[in-house]
């Protein structure tokens, strides 16, 4: 990794990069925002298809518990792999298991799953901040490049491949089973076995995000970008390069303005991809009568 770090610091040092990339900590954020932008972006699209924007933020919130699981079990404050990974996933596919045998809407499952996660959250919370480092918390619920370390960076790395591979070579079969299950099952899939599947990458990529984002901005990363080339986009193909785009710009643009100020790196990314949003929102009537819409094809 120091060769790495090496090749930006030279870069900063001779101009192409602003001066901030000659710290270590500004150059592993860059490589994460250049490596979780773009996915967040694209499963941003699926996310937004399939109307689970707030299932998104639900799974954030179970991060809180996840971290806290992992401290109690006796894993080190910077690297609560088991505990995080494991307590959202669970999360995730208990709420895909209650929608599946029940006949309960979407936000109503959400919202009984976010507030038992919440609870359990809150009190996990109070146990273990008096035994450990309250800024390894901070760092998961609000984003910061200074709790991100090089493990992080090989985590983040190795599930985005991994993620993105899966997600790549399922992407038609996942929006055919948005659109149209009954389509879906007529060409040999399973719907169900396809929503359990991108609910799975879909938290896997959010939990390795976090420490960049931060749990309670999370769903605005991988919304946003995607709600905002919905509104310009004329196809399906352009909606989710615009979602990988406008991601990515947010991510890169946000990180080099949390360098340069102050404050969280994920309030910021937060920020521009707002900015992207009603940019498009306003440029609407110039390049788009409107993109693909949720729920048609």
């Amino acid at each position: 990794m120091d060769f790495i770090y090496d090749i930006f610091k030279n870069w900063a040092v001779q101009g192409y990069l602003p001066s901030i990339f000659e710290h270590t900590f500004m150059i592993r954020g860059l490589i994460a925002a250049l490596i979780i932008g773009p996915l967040l972006g694209a499963i941003g699209t699926v996310v937004v298809t399939k109307r689970l924007s707030f299932f998104t933020q639900t799974i954030g919130n179970a991060a809180m518990s996840g971290v806290a699981i992992g401290l109690l079990i006796g894993e080190p404050v910077d690297g609560t792999y088991a505990g995080l990974y494991g307590f959202c996933l669970i999360v995730a596919l208990l709420m895909t298991f209650v929608k599946n045998r029940t006949r309960l809407a979407n936000d109503t499952i959400i919202g009984v799953v976010l507030a038992q996660v919440l609870g359990l959250g809150i009190i996990l919370m109070i146990v273990v901040t008096s035994q450990f480092n309250i800024h390894q918390v901070e760092g998961i619920l609000f984003g910061s490049l200074i709790t991100l370390n090089d493990q992080d960076l090989i985590v983040l790395t190795i599930a985005s491949l991994v993620v993105g591979i899966l997600f790549a070579f399922n992407f038609n079969r996942f929006m055919l089973a948005s659109f149209n299950r009954t389509l879906a099952k007529a060409r040999g899939l399973s719907p169900v076995f396809l929503e359990y599947l991108f609910v799975t990458l879909m938290t896997i990529v959010v939990v390795a995000s976090l420490k960049l984002i931060g749990a309670l901005l999370v769903l605005v990363l991988i919304v946003v970008p995607a709600a905002g080339a919905q509104l310009v986009a004329p196809n399906l193909r352009w909606f989710v390069w615009l979602s990988v785009i406008f991601s990515t710009i947010s991510t890169a643009s946000g990180l080099l303005l949390s360098g340069l100020l102050p404050v969280p790196s994920g309030a910021v990314i937060a920020l521009v991809s707002s900015v992207l949003f009603y940019g498009a929102l306003l440029s609407r009537p110039l390049l788009s009568r409107g993109g693909p819409n949720q729920g048609e094809i």
